[in-house]
C-alpha cells in the first residue's frame, strides 16, 4: 500500500475532505429541521388553541356571558382536577365542549394528558420525561389569571363577558412556561405549569413566539418582549394586548 493511502484505497485528504463535507451538509440540515419542526409544532399549536377559543365562545354563549373558573380553589392535582366540585374549570369544562373528556376523567389514567389528541396537550411543550408527568397535570396553556377579580367582600368571582370592554385585544389564554421552557426576557417567571398564568408567564416555543388566545376566539402570535418588559413588568397602555377587563386598569 503507498503511503498516505487508505486499506481501501483512499487518501487521506479524500478522507478529511469527505468529512468535512459530512459537517458542513450537518450543520446545514439540523436547523432545517428544527426549523421545520418547529413549524409543526406551531400549526399544531394554532389548531389546538382556536379549537380552544371556539370553545369558550360556546361555553359563554350557553352561560349567559359568564367565564369559566381559571382554576380550582387548593393544589392543582389530579385529585383536585377530579373533584366534582370543579366541574366547571376551563380544563374540565372546555374540552368536553371540543368532543373529550374533562382533564379530571384522566385522573385514573394521565398518560392520556400527554397523547397528542387530547386538546390540552401542545406536542411542542417540554414535558417532563419519564412518570414525573403523571403525578400531577402539567399545562403548556393557561387561562389567563386577570380577567377574575376579588369582590369588595374579598371573594373571587367569575369573569362576565359584559365587563370586558375589548374582547379582540383581551387575553383569554396564553401559552405558558413550563419548568423545562427557555426564557427570553429576563422578567419572566412562573414557568410552572400552572393553569392560570398571566403576561409574565407567557413562552416562545416556535422560533421565539408563542401563541394567545383572545376572548372572541382569534388566535395571534407574539414573542415575550412584545408583552413585558426585560424588568418583568407588563407593558403599559395596554393597546395591542389587554390583560385586564378594563384597558386603562393597571395590570401588574
Amino acid at each position: 500500500m503507498k503511503p498516505g493511502k487508505t486499506a481501501n484505497g483512499w487518501t487521506m485528504v479524500e478522507l478529511l475532505v469527505v468529512v468535512a463535507i459530512i459537517v458542513v451538509l450537518a450543520a446545514i440540515t439540523v436547523p432545517i429541521m428544527k426549523s421545520m419542526k418547529n413549524r409543526a409544532y406551531r400549526a399544531h399549536a394554532v389548531t389546538k388553541l382556536e379549537a380552544l377559543g371556539g370553545a369558550l365562545n360556546a361555553y359563554t354563549s350557553d352561560n349567559a356571558g359568564q367565564l369559566p373558573w381559571e382554576d380550582a380553589p387548593g393544589s392543582d392535582d389530579w385529585q383536585t382536577a377530579s373533584d366534582p366540585e370543579n366541574a366547571e374549570v376551563w380544563y374540565n369544562i372546555l374540552p368536553q365542549l371540543m368532543g373529550a373528556e374533562p382533564l379530571g376523567a384522566l385522573a385514573s389514567d394521565p398518560r392520556r394528558l400527554y397523547e397528542e389528541s387530547y386538546p390540552l396537550f401542545l406536542p411542542g411543550a417540554p414535558y417532563p420525561s419519564g412518570d414525573k408527568k403523571l403525578g400531577t397535570p402539567y399545562f403548556a396553556m393557561a387561562m389567563n389569571s386577570r380577567l377574575q377579580r376579588k369582590n369588595d367582600e374579598g371573594v373571587k368571582i367569575r369573569g362576565k363577558l359584559s365587563q370586558i370592554l375589548s374582547p379582540s385585544r383581551t387575553v383569554a389564554f396564553l401559552e405558558a412556561g413550563m419548568p423545562g421552557d427557555k426564557k427570553s426576557v429576563p422578567g419572566q417567571r412562573g414557568f410552572d405549569a400552572s393553569p392560570k398564568a398571566n403576561a409574565r408567564a407567557f413562552v416562545g416555543r416556535y422560533n421565539g413566539k408563542g401563541m394567545i388566545v383572545f376572548v372572541d376566539g382569534h388566535v395571534e402570535s407574539f414573542a415575550a418582549s412584545d408583552l413585558i418588559t426585560t424588568s418583568g413588568d407588563i407593558k403599559v397602555p395596554q393597546n395591542t394586548v389587554i390583560w385586564t377587563n378594563d384597558p386603562d386598569e393597571d395590570p401588574n
